[in-house]
């Protein structure tokens, strides 16, 4: 008599194997977690800091002074709105956000500095994390980990 050689798993490998994965799955959720929460707030701010950027060429293309007004909308995300004079230039509007941004107004003048008496840095947060877009006198854009300074 010949003997059928099955090939496949049996229920307790299959189990076994069940069992790996979901443990492995476990350990790895909450680092995920964190990881999407602060890319959210990296991409936030990266967001921001194109739109600063824009506004800074801006500046320099048309030779005048150009205001970034940035708005807390609170829970409900922020605002950002980029005027030379009262002409609106551009705006984005990110009030369905869950990402917090600190209400400033940036500045630049006609060489891409950052025009005086205007706030040199924008706070980003989301959850336990938080970002900085910082503008320097020269008009450089830095961003960086941590919250702003209290007299920015």
């Amino acid at each position: 008599m010949s003997t059928k050689k099955i090939l496949g798993f049996t229920l307790t490998e299959l189990m076994v194997v069940v069992a790996i994965v979901a443990i492995i799955a476990g350990i790895a959720a909450p680092s995920f977690a964190s990881m999407i929460r602060e890319n959210t707030a990296r991409t936030q701010v990266n967001e921001l800091l194109a739109l600063t950027n824009y506004a800074r060429s801006e500046a320099i293309k048309r030779q005048s002074n150009i205001q970034v007004a940035i708005t807390s909308l609170g829970a409900s995300g922020w605002k950002a709105q980029i005027l030379s004079g009262t002409e609106l230039l551009k705006e984005m509007d990110k009030s369905g956000s869950v990402v917090s941004v600190s209400a400033v107004n940036l500045g630049f003048d006609m060489r891409g500095r950052r025009a005086t008496g205007t706030d040199n840095c924008v706070s980003v947060s989301y959850s336990s994390y938080t970002k900085q877009l910082q503008v320097g006198l020269g008009g450089s854009l830095k961003v960086t980990s941590g919250s702003c300074p209290e007299s920015s």
